[in-house]
């Protein structure tokens, strides 16, 4: 298997991937250092990236997905609710 993902190292946290890594099983990688870069602050509280990726790693139980009517029905639920 060969795959390609970029990455920033830094000597304090390691690797930096730029995107949700997952691996399963020990692998050998090879790393080409290209060139110095400013390191980008990891992700933070409030940081959309980092919520889409711990709910594509967490995702919701099936019950507790809701349909689109659902989220209709409860939208029109609560909006009516505060006459």
């Amino acid at each position: 298997m060969l795959q390609t993902v970029e990455a920033i190292y830094d000597p304090k946290q390691g690797l930096i991937f730029s995107e949700p890594i997952t691996v399963e099983n020990t692998v050998k990688v090879l790393v080409t250092f290209i060139e110095s870069v400013p390191i980008k602050p990891s992700l933070k509280k409030g940081s959309a990236h980092g919520l889409l990726a711990v709910l594509k790693a967490h995702p919701l139980p099936p019950t507790a997905q809701l349909s689109d009517a659902d989220i209709d029905a409860q939208i029109q639920e609560n909006a009516h609710s505060w006459e």
